[in-house]
């Protein structure tokens, strides 16, 4: 599934960062697609990825349709809310969209930030 309206956010704050803080409520808000699978026990099993810096990092998407457009229909995924995986993920990086031309790496300083704001 996916979110027009907040994918027109978080390009919009790409475009222009007065915009972000809009984005960052509203995506702390949504659901999000997070590449993985959940294990027997109830934990999850994320997919990791390398950075451009070499570190690893989670993968995260607006939409399904992204997954599947830039990984093809057999990649397992889920759909959480975004302020569920932020939490569950604390310490982590994060990469919003990595495969899109709009995209986003939020460090664990960052997610800890965002997790204790609040936005007016």
């Amino acid at each position: 599934m996916s979110n027009p309206h907040l994918d027109a956010l978080f390009q919009q704050a790409a475009e222009n960062p007065e915009n972000t803080p809009e984005f960052l409520k509203q995506l702390l808000l949504s659901d999000i697609y997070c590449l993985g699978l959940a294990q027997a026990n109830g934990r999850i099993q994320f997919r990791m990825l390398q950075t451009e810096h070499g570190e690893q990092a989670i993968p995260f998407f607006l939409s399904s349709e992204t997954i599947r457009a830039d990984l093809g229909a057999g990649e397992p995924y889920m759909s959480m809310p975004a302020r569920k995986l932020l939490e569950m993920t604390q310490g982590a990086i994060l990469v919003l969209n990595p495969t899109s031309s709009y995209s986003k790496e939020f460090s664990a300083d960052e997610i800890e930030f965002l997790l204790q704001a609040e936005f007016a």
